[in-house]
């Protein structure tokens, strides 16, 4: 459920909202109970929801530094080893992966954006942060002090904040559009370049209550030439292609078990380049493609890294055929 460097604060956020749910309650029936005014019983259950947030928030963002930092040391290193020959892209880091794939020398910008794109994540998080301190400075002012004079200073505060997130994230040449910019310039190295990416929008949220919120529509799309092929990579949406653009023999199969076999008329070139593929529970959801308009693989779900993978094994047919 929870992958990579993040499973830490994942699980407490997913056990610690139930221990905080059983507190609450026990805190409510121990000592809510006939009160009339019972601002202990606020104060308290307040308190057990700001030590679980404190908490959250310095595990999410110890995660968050481990693994970026992990994520440099390991891009130096990958580099650092220089072109290597993937026997199992599977059992590979992404990190390696990415340098062993690259069809050009990996300079200091691709390291550098490869880097850059963590900072997003920490802006982010630090906003969180902000607007749940000024929640919780605003909320439970409401309660103990039977007031709402907190709720007019606090509100537009939490909303100013919300906003100028909002703003500074999707405004022309706003973190996103940074962020998309550092994609393609981490992927200069294989050869490919942000051609088409989502569109986010401000719409209704939910079709029940008025609420408004970004919403972002359609895919990321990788293309360019890699070995005298033209290559395109989509990503989005829950799924991935993986398309190369080289005439080969009609074929189509799945994988199955972490395999990908040949069905029976497959043509031999293909089925020999696939009886040749590790198995890997990596290969899970994916449909394997041929024809005069090219190799295309499709994943659905998957990691971050697996079109990586899918990269690999699309190449390795098209070299086949």
């Amino acid at each position: 459920m929870f992958s990579g460097g993040f499973r830490r604060s994942g699980l407490f956020g997913l056990i610690g909202v139930i221990v905080v749910a059983g507190l609450v309650a026990v805190i409510a029936l121990s000592t809510g109970e006939g009160q009339s005014n019972p601002k202990t019983t606020y104060a308290l259950i307040f308190g057990v929801l700001a030590v679980f947030f404190v908490v959250l928030f310095a595990l999410q963002r110890s995660d968050l530094n481990r693994v970026s930092s992990g994520d440099a040391k390991a891009v130096q290193r990958a580099v650092a080893e220089g072109q290597t020959k993937v026997e199992d892209p599977t059992r590979m880091p992404e990190q390696q992966l990415w340098a062993a794939l690259a069809i050009r020398p990996i300079d200091d910008e691709a390291i550098e954006a490869r880097a850059s794109m963590w900072e997003a994540g920490k802006r982010s998080l630090r906003l969180g942060m902000i607007v749940t301190l000024l929640i919780f400075l605003t909320v439970p002012s409401i309660y103990l002090f039977e007031s709402f004079v907190p709720l007019l200073i606090g509100g537009p505060l939490i909303a100013l904040a919300a906003i100028v997130g909002s703003v500074r994230a999707l405004m022309p040449g706003g973190e996103l559009d940074s962020g998309y910019a550092k994609v393609g310039v981490a992927m200069a190295p294989l050869g490919l370049e942000v051609t088409e990416r989502p569109k986010v929008s401000i719409e209704m949220r939910e079709p029940v209550t008025p609420r408004m919120g970004p919403k972002i529509r359609g895919a990321l799309v990788l293309s360019g030439q890699r070995h005298d092929r033209p290559v395109s990579v989509r990503l989005g949406e829950g799924r991935s292609e993986v398309t190369v653009g080289v005439a080969s023999p009609a074929f189509a199969v799945k994988s199955r078990d972490g395999r990908v076999r040949p069905a029976d008329d497959t043509p031999a070139e293909v089925a020999a380049a696939l009886q040749d593929t590790p198995n890997s529970t990596r290969w899970k959801k994916l449909k394997v493609e041929g024809g005069p308009a090219g190799i295309v693989i499709e994943r659905k779900g998957g990691e971050q890294a697996d079109w990586l993978c899918d990269l690999w094994l699309a190449e390795r047919l098209a070299d086949s055929v």
